[in-house]
């Protein structure tokens, strides 16, 4: 089957913009500001809300999954865009962990860190980079990681 140049042209153009719909939407080189961070959050639907840590960076708290969770801002030498951000979930518990049991969770488990306070109390945490070309399908890929990996750490620690 032969197919003629012309047509090919017609079949470039009716795909251009599809593809431009679908093309992912870059992070600026700086990173991200709070009140970026809050409607990526809340057009995916979750709850978002903005304030300022003890150190003037932004702050987000929001929740997914029944646990409640802190987004903390690092590297803002751009203010007010941040070049990092960092998931935080802390987990009252009524026995203490041992730093044995963090210990397992973090040797068996990739991505989400953990530690244990004075109380034995675990903490979880995930950086990710803003920075160097990153997009919001690559923030999405990440936050997808972040709530996948927060049901299997509650079931870890029998919360």
């Amino acid at each position: 089957m032969k197919t003629s140049i012309p047509g090919l042209l017609a079949a470039a153009v009716m795909l251009s913009p599809a593809v431009a719909l679908a093309a992912p939407k870059p992070i600026h080189a700086d990173g991200m500001t709070g009140p970026e961070v809050v409607k990526w959050l809340q057009d995916a639907g979750y709850k978002a809300e903005l304030l300022t840590d003890k150190t003037g960076d932004p702050q987000v708290k929001s929740a997914a999954n029944g646990v409640n969770f802190d987004i903390y801002f690092y590297d803002c030498t751009a203010k007010p865009r941040c070049k990092a951000i960092q998931f935080s979930a802390g987990f009252d518990l009524k026995t203490p962990l041992s730093a044995g049991k963090i210990n397992e969770w973090n040797r068996d488990n990739r991505y989400l860190k953990a530690y244990i306070d004075d109380d034995g109390d675990p903490y979880v945490q995930y950086d990710v980079n803003l920075n160097a070309g990153r997009t919001t399908d690559v923030l999405d890929d990440d936050f997808g990681v972040w709530t996948s990996m927060i049901d299997d750490f509650t079931k870890f620690i029998g919360w």
